[in-house]
C-alpha cells in the first residue's frame, strides 16, 4: 500500500489517518497485521506514528519447533522531503552527539511513501533475539546428540604426544 505524499499535505490539518488490516509479502504471520497509523506533514518532514499488531510465525531457536509470537509495535517514524544539507559539523572531524531528531528517513525521488515497507521493518525489527517459544523451554533432547561436548580430528592426534625442546637444554 502507497500513500501519496500530496494527499497527507492536502489531508485536512495535513494529517491523514490509515487503517491497515492486510498480509504483508516475505512477512509470515497467523491472521493479517493490524496497524492503526497517522501521518503529518510538518513542512519538509511527516511523521508516521501508531500501533501495529501481529502475530508472527516464528521457529524457537532451542527446540526448533514452530511457534506464535504476538508483536506489538509502537510507531514513530520521520521522513524528510528532499536531500538532506551537509551540516559544517560533519566536515569538521569532531564528533558531533546525536538527537532524536537526527534520526530521519530521506525521501528522495518518490512522491508516495510505502506503508507495507513501514510495517515489515518496523515488526521484523521488534521480533525478539533469541527466539524462544516459551522461557522454560530447554530445547530438543534429540538435538543433544549432534551437540558433543569434544569433538576431535583423529588426523590431529599425533601432536598430542609432541614434545617441543627448548634451546639451550
Amino acid at each position: 500500500m502507497k500513500i501519496s505524499i500530496d494527499d497527507i499535505k492536502n489531508a485536512k490539518d495535513q494529517s491523514l489517518k490509515i487503517n491497515f488490516d492486510n498480509k504483508i509479502k516475505d512477512l509470515s504471520t497467523e491472521g493479517n497485521i493490524v496497524a492503526e497509523l497517522v501521518f503529518k506533514a510538518y513542512g519538509k518532514y511527516i511523521n508516521a506514528s501508531g500501533k501495529i499488531v501481529a502475530n508472527v510465525k516464528l521457529v524457537c531457536d532451542r527446540c526448533l519447533k514452530d511457534f506464535i509470537k504476538k508483536i506489538e509495535v509502537d510507531v514513530d517514524e520521520t521522513y524528510m522531503l528532499g536531500h538532506l544539507i551537509p551540516s559544517e559539523d560533519a566536515h569538521s572531524g569532531q564528533e558531533i552527539e546525536l538527537k532524536d531528531g537526527d534520526f530521519v528517513t530521506e525521501i528522495t525521488g518518490t512522491d508516495e511513501l510505502d506503508v507495507d515497507d513501514l510495517i515489515y521493518q518496523s515488526v521484523t525489527l521488534n521480533i525478539p533475539n533469541p527466539c524462544v517459544c516459551d522461557i522454560n523451554c530447554v530445547g530438543d533432547p534429540e538435538m543433544e546428540k549432534y551437540m558433543k561436548k569434544e569433538i576431535s580430528d583423529p588426523r590431529l592426534e599425533v601432536f598430542k604426544n609432541l614434545k617441543i625442546k627448548e634451546e639451550g637444554k
